[in-house]
């Protein structure tokens, strides 16, 4: 592990704490933008791999992350949910992430991606 990735982890762990322990939306929100903005090469260096037919796990997995974030994004800013609400839709994600990260790399490996370790 390079000392890129032990900040780049400490980052996403620091922006996790925040949004655990805040009171309010907008604290919330700013730690789901903060944590999409770190993970946001995952996702560009994925739609790049998907172009070239092999794809790299650590992509795949950290761009389900990012996705999940800009969910969660969107999620706290609706008007018309109440705050709990918007928690429990969040937590019913977060609960299914490691599911779709196995659902991408089985749909990749069944239209012939090659998965990259």
């Amino acid at each position: 592990m390079t000392n890129q990735d032990i900040i780049e982890e400490a980052l996403l762990k620091a922006a996790e704490i925040t949004s655990e322990q805040a009171k309010d939306q907008t604290t919330k929100m700013i730690a789901d933008l903060f944590k999409s903005a770190v993970l946001k090469k995952y996702k560009d260096a994925f739609d790049q791999e998907i172009i070239q037919g092999a794809v790299h796990r650590k992509n795949i997995d950290k761009a389900v992350e990012f996705c999940y974030s800009d969910i969660c994004f969107s999620i706290r800013r609706l008007p018309q949910i109440s705050d709990d609400e918007k928690e429990r839709l969040i937590q019913e994600g977060k609960q299914v992430k490691n599911l779709v990260k196995v659902s991408v790399e089985r749909i990749l490996v069944d239209k012939g991606f090659e998965i990259i370790s």
